[in-house]
């Protein structure tokens, strides 16, 4: 891959880097979520750590736009461009999660519902916004109360992208569309601190689209620039100065969202732009040939791939079940296993995680795979221009 970024190529370590994205959402879902407060020192340390596996979640998006985007850029000026896009991405995403709501809506039936799960009843009186993927503005206004499904709101904010961002890239120049990659990565972090100088919920800047667009952004624009006239390992020459510049800056924004209570929110909002650029160095570092060597072999490891390969699935069906047990205090019962508290914790999370493994790969190769097949029916053309 020297000079410009080579189109269509597969990136094993990019497979590893999601593995690491779905391990930290694991972390904070089955570890962080599940520790209540006023517990020992052990567990708070450990719901402190594990609580920045939400880094994840933005870990996911630049990782998201960078791909996607390089994946558009590549098929400019190919043939049915957008029905190409839209198709395989609509066979990628809505199978499962459309089989998902239709579950929780429709398959479980009504009296065992009201009996045994009258908790769904919320998931039922909601469809309006978890079919349209609206999800992300309900839980803005209301917070993570859906049952099962609140995880949602980050497929909503993806979705939303993929419905605006092909247009942006097949109409318009490479310079202008990186641009808009800096405006609208701007537009979100003012859009964030807007919205807490105005006294908005929590919510509010955490899961509205324009308010997280910055992640999705930069992953964008370094796939860009990957396709500009210093190609990939030009970019990654560039990305080792500013890898350390970003994580400087995460650190500091890091101090002072714990040291400042006023401050808080405005740290919180500058600390998701340099999380972003750091997370976007990350990637094209071990994408490039000459990456580090030690992070290539890491991320090139199968058990890691093969979680990056399951990863939605992953994503999906752990949310559920980490909702499940919060639910039903199913930690009681792994502490009458284990004896202690925190190794009840340590149990579930365990168990958690292995169940999330095992119902994702059923997913995949029993479900989604067939879906997944038909995206060769839409691969993309090249004009015979293009391709000489």
């Amino acid at each position: 891959m020297t000079g410009r970024a080579a189109r269509g190529s597969h990136v094993p370590e990019l497979d590893g880097i999601r593995g690491v994205a779905i391990l930290m959402v694991l972390a904070l879902h089955f570890v962080c979520s599940q520790i209540p407060a006023h517990q020992n020192k052990l567990e708070l340390v450990l719901a402190r750590l594990t609580g920045y596996g939400a880094w994840g979640v933005d870990l996911f998006f630049v990782l998201s736009g960078y791909l996607i985007t390089g994946i558009l850029w590549d098929m400019r000026g190919s043939n049915a461009y957008f029905r190409t896009f839209f198709v395989r991405r609509t066979l990628r995403i809505f199978p499962l999660y459309y089989a998902t709501l239709l579950i929780f809506t429709v398959l479980i039936p009504d009296s065992f519902v009201r009996a045994r799960m009258p908790e769904v009843l919320t998931i039922r009186e909601l469809q309006p916004w978890l079919w349209t993927y609206l999800t992300n503005v309900w839980v803005a206004e209301h917070g993570f109360e859906i049952p099962y499904i609140s995880h949602f709101w980050t497929l909503a904010i993806e979705e939303h992208f993929y419905l605006f961002w092909p247009f942006v890239v097949g109409l318009l120049p490479l310079t202008t569309v990186r641009r808009i990659c800096v405006g609208a990565s701007l537009f979100a972090l003012c859009s964030r601190l807007a919205l807490d100088a105005a006294g908005f919920g929590p919510f509010y800047a955490h899961v509205l689209t324009p308010c997280r667009l910055d992640a999705l952004c930069i992953g964008s624009w370094f796939a860009l620039a990957a396709r500009g006239d210093d190609g990939l390992e030009g970019l990654a020459q560039r990305a080792q100065r500013w890898f350390w510049f970003s994580a400087a800056g995460v650190l500091i924004t890091s101090a002072v969202h714990s040291l400042f209570a006023t401050l808080h929110a405005p740290a919180e909002s500058f600390r998701l732009v340099f999380l972003a650029l750091f997370f976007g160095c990350c990637i094209v570092l071990v994408a490039a040939q000459n990456g580090p060597a030690w992070a290539k072999v890491l991320l090139r490891a199968r058990w890691l791939t093969t979680l990056g390969k399951y990863s939605y699935g992953l994503y999906v069906f752990h949310g559920i079940l980490a909702s499940g047990f919060a639910r039903y205090s199913t930690i009681e019962y792994f502490q009458h296993l284990a004896g202690s508290h925190t190794l009840a914790i340590l149990l579930q999370a365990l168990f958690g995680t292995a169940l999330s493994i095992l119902i994702a790969v059923i997913s995949y190769e029993a479900f989604e795979k067939h879906f997944l097949k038909l995206k060769k029916r839409f691969e993309a053309v090249q004009p015979a221009a293009v391709r000489s």
